[in-house]
């Protein structure tokens, strides 16, 4: 008759111990998101820059979306200068999706956040080291010591 296998209990201390993705998830930059912009709101703003009506656009933008769903169910992509390349793309279970890659332009237009107008939530904590995000963590959460990982992936 073998022992019965006692199992060791988990150490209640080693429960108490953030990683450091919660502390970038509650202390790292966030973007605060404003409202969703619709097709009507963006046809205005675009018929008053572009001498078309709010009508004109809005047909536009609706004719834009149908043309891209026509030719990617023909297995083609469509490259839309300075917003992106839409393409379908298909996954182990055989569903059709849609993937969007956007213009390096566009990616370049946002990346600075000093040209950022929308509120970002914990703007000072951009840019810290992880050992700079440990120390800001462990003083405020000093019952729940961060946990920085041994070599962080880059």
């Amino acid at each position: 008759m073998t022992e019965p296998r006692i199992r060791p209990q988990p150490n209640p201390k080693a429960m108490e111990m953030a990683y450091l993705v919660t502390a970038l998830k509650i202390l790292g930059p966030q973007l605060v998101y404003g409202r969703t912009i619709e097709l009507e709101e963006l046809a205005e703003w675009t018929a008053g820059r572009s001498g078309l009506t709010d009508e004109e656009v809005e047909r536009v933008l609706v004719a834009l979306r149908s043309a891209v769903i026509h030719y990617c169910r023909g297995g083609a992509a469509v490259r839309l200068p300075g917003l992106g390349r839409f393409r379908p793309s298909i996954d182990p279970a055989g569903r059709i999706r849609m993937r969007i890659v956007p213009d390096a332009s566009l990616s370049r237009a946002l990346r600075n956040p000093k040209a950022y107008r929308g509120e970002i939530r914990n703007r000072a904590n951009m840019g810290l080291s992880d050992a700079d995000l440990k120390r800001l963590w462990d003083a405020e959460h000093p019952e729940d010591p961060l946990v920085l990982p041994l070599r962080r992936a880059g």
